[in-house]
């Protein structure tokens, strides 16, 4: 089983850094839906979506991901303690 990210205009897949491409063999292996959830935040990426890929029989399931706010800053201890 691989977790794989994929953008949903190009149906290219994440392998690293800002390359993507067609073939899920060489994607790169998030290993966890989590893994994959943090990278999209910290990346900023939007039109993306989760794929499990199950190795026997092949086949593909789908999760559409939101799109990801930016979180919120937080003001600093000292501005808030008065």
């Amino acid at each position: 089983m691989k977790i794989l990210l994929q953008n949903t205009h190009s149906q290219l897949f994440f392998r690293y850094g800002s390359v993507w491409t067609s073939n899920p063999e060489v994607a790169y292996d998030f290993r966890s839906p989590q893994a994959v959830f943090e990278h999209v935040q910290r990346e900023s990426l939007g039109d993306v979506q989760l794929v499990v890929r199950f190795e026997n029989p092949e086949r593909y399931e789908i999760v559409p991901l939101e799109p990801v706010a930016a979180p919120t800053p937080f003001a600093p201890l000292s501005a808030q303690v008065r």
